[in-house]
Parts: C-alpha cells; structure tokens; sequence
C-alpha cells in the first residue's frame, strides 16, 4: 500500500497567515454575566406555603403550563417583586 502525501501547493503562505488570524481573533472563555447564571440558595417556609406552592406546580405540570416546579414559581415571584 503506498502512503499519499499532501500537497504542498494548497497549503501557501497566505492561507497559513490567514487561518491563524482568525484563529488568533477567536475569543474562548468568555465571562457569563451573573444574571445568566443559576445559583442554589435555601429559604424557610411555613409547611402550609410549601404545600400549595406544591400543589400549583403539580397542577401547572399536569395542564402543560409554565411554571412546573416551586423553583419556577418562586423565581417568578421574586422576579415580579424586583422588577414591578
């Protein structure tokens, strides 16, 4: 089996300068703003608060609506509270 060497002729200088500009101008790792990001915190709430909160989620779940979890309803709470 013979081995296929590459040509040199595709590869000439200005298509090697090119190729590494571009790589050069590439930004990698960019800083995610703080509002993109999820964070976990606890809260305490009155069992009686839980429990509904619970249940709006499970009846937000069962009827395909946004809104699926006590996570997601209490972002929005907080989310409505902050930006009015």
């Amino acid at each position: 089996m013979a081995i296929k060497k590459r040509s040199t002729e595709s590869l000439n200088q200005t298509k090697i300068e090119e190729l590494a500009n571009e790589l050069a101008d590439k930004p990698y790792g960019e800083e995610k703003k703080e509002e993109d990001t999820i964070v976990r915190t606890t809260i305490t709430l009155p069992s009686t608060v839980l429990f509904e909160l619970e249940d709006m989620a499970k009846i937000n779940k069962r009827n395909k609506k946004t809104l699926r979890s006590v996570s997601a309803i209490i972002r929005n709470c907080i989310d409505k509270t902050l930006h009015k």
